[in-house]
Protein backbone atom coordinates (compact mmCIF):
# COMPACT_ATOMS: atom_id res chain seq x y z
CA UNK A 1 0.00 0.00 0.00
CA UNK A 2 1.30 3.17 -1.23
CA UNK A 3 1.89 6.29 1.70
CA UNK A 4 0.68 3.52 4.40
CA UNK A 5 3.24 1.99 6.59
CA UNK A 6 3.40 -0.37 9.24
CA UNK A 7 3.42 0.97 12.92
CA UNK A 8 3.06 -2.55 14.50
CA UNK A 9 3.81 -6.29 13.73
CA UNK A 10 2.54 -9.45 15.81
CA UNK A 11 1.61 -13.09 15.49
CA UNK A 12 -1.94 -12.54 17.55
CA UNK A 13 -4.44 -11.12 15.25
CA UNK A 14 -6.31 -10.44 18.46
CA UNK A 15 -3.74 -7.49 19.19
CA UNK A 16 -3.68 -6.11 16.05
CA UNK A 17 -7.60 -5.70 15.75
CA UNK A 18 -7.02 -4.19 19.68
CA UNK A 19 -4.07 -1.85 17.97
CA UNK A 20 -5.98 -1.03 14.96
CA UNK A 21 -9.54 0.03 17.16
CA UNK A 22 -7.58 2.04 19.23
CA UNK A 23 -5.70 3.64 16.83
CA UNK A 24 -9.22 4.66 14.67
CA UNK A 25 -10.53 5.87 17.81
CA UNK A 26 -7.97 8.31 18.25
CA UNK A 27 -8.40 9.51 14.51
CA UNK A 28 -6.13 7.54 13.00
CA UNK A 29 -7.23 5.46 9.96
CA UNK A 30 -5.15 2.01 10.37
CA UNK A 31 -5.86 -1.49 8.44
CA UNK A 32 -4.57 -4.65 9.43
CA UNK A 33 -2.60 -6.90 6.57
CA UNK A 34 -2.77 -10.62 7.26
CA UNK A 35 0.59 -11.81 6.34
CA UNK A 36 -0.25 -15.51 7.69
CA UNK A 37 0.33 -18.55 5.63
CA UNK A 38 -2.94 -20.21 5.89
CA UNK A 39 -1.37 -23.75 4.38
CA UNK A 40 -0.24 -23.70 8.19
CA UNK A 41 -2.71 -23.20 10.68
CA UNK A 42 -1.52 -19.43 11.20
CA UNK A 43 1.66 -20.98 12.64
CA UNK A 44 4.14 -18.48 10.43
CA UNK A 45 3.57 -14.93 9.66
CA UNK A 46 1.75 -11.86 11.53
CA UNK A 47 -0.19 -9.39 11.33
CA UNK A 48 0.71 -6.07 10.30
CA UNK A 49 -0.84 -2.46 11.53
CA UNK A 50 -0.54 0.17 8.59
CA UNK A 51 -1.52 3.75 9.11
CA UNK A 52 -1.00 6.41 6.30
CA UNK A 53 2.78 7.97 6.53
CA UNK A 54 1.74 11.06 8.13
CA UNK A 55 0.44 9.78 11.13
CA UNK A 56 3.20 6.94 11.47
CA UNK A 57 4.72 9.07 14.61
CA UNK A 58 1.85 9.86 16.17
CA UNK A 59 0.05 5.79 15.84
CA UNK A 60 3.90 4.42 16.96
CA UNK A 61 3.40 6.83 20.56
CA UNK A 62 0.05 5.46 20.82
CA UNK A 63 0.19 2.09 20.54
CA UNK A 64 4.04 2.43 23.00
CA UNK A 65 1.71 3.92 26.02
CA UNK A 66 -1.59 1.57 25.40
CA UNK A 67 -0.26 -1.41 23.77
CA UNK A 68 1.64 -3.95 25.59
CA UNK A 69 3.86 -6.14 23.01
CA UNK A 70 3.24 -9.96 22.89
Amino acid sequence: MENWESVMNTKNSAQAEIARGLLEQNGIDAVIMDRKDSSYSNIFGYAEVLVPVEYVEAAKALLANEVTPE
